[in-house]
C-alpha cells in the first residue's frame, strides 16, 4: 500500500490556509462572525491560483465556481449592510416619533423611574438615546408612551 504524500505547493498551501484560518479566529476580520469574509475568500483564492501545479491547472468550471461563491458571499455582505442600516433608520424614526411626547420609563443606572415629556432624540455611541428633563434614558428603557392633550 503506497501512502500519498503531498508536493511542497501543496504543503505549502496547506499551511497558508491553515494559518489565515488561525488568525481569522484568534483576531476576527471586522464583519466576521462565523465563516469566511470576501478578504479572506479572496486571499485563498489568490493563494490557490499562486501555489497550483502549472502542469494541471484549475479547471474552468472550479474556478467559474469559485467566482461564483464569491459573487454570492459579496453580494449577501452588501445585503448585510443595507438590513443593518434599515434597521438603524428603523429605531431613529421610532425615536423621532415620540418627540414631545409623554414617556415612563426605568434608568437601571440611577434606579428610578423617570416620568416626563420627551425633549430631545440624540446618539450615544451606537445607541439612541432620549431627554426627559435632565434625564437622559435609553430608548430599550421605555414602557410606556402617550399623547399629550392639547387645551385649546
Amino acid at each position: 500500500m503506497e501512502l500519498y504524500k503531498m508536493a511542497e505547493v501543496e504543503k505549502l498551501n496547506a499551511a497558508i490556509q491553515a494559518n489565515e484560518s488561525n488568525k481569522k479566529y484568534k483576531t476576527g476580520e471586522p464583519e466576521e462572525k462565523n465563516g469566511l469574509g470576501k478578504d479572506s475568500f479572496l486571499k485563498l483564492l489568490v493563494t490557490e491560483l499562486r501555489h497550483q501545479d502549472p502542469t494541471r491547472p484549475m479547471e474552468d468550471k472550479e474556478f467559474i465556481a469559485q467566482m461564483a461563491q464569491f459573487s454570492s458571499l459579496e453580494q449577501i455582505t452588501n445585503l448585510n449592510k443595507e438590513m443593518k442600516n434599515l434597521v438603524q433608520s428603523s429605531k431613529s424614526a421610532e425615536a423621532y416619533s415620540i418627540l414631545g411626547r409623554d414617556i415612563e420609563a426605568y434608568d437601571p443606572k440611577q434606579q428610578k423611574t423617570i416620568i416626563g415629556t420627551v425633549n430631545s432624540v440624540f446618539y450615544k455611541g451606537d445607541e439612541i438615546m432620549i431627554s426627559v428633563g435632565k434625564d437622559q434614558i435609553s430608548m430599550a428603557d421605555i414602557h410606556s408612551v402617550n399623547i399629550r392633550e392639547r387645551s385649546n
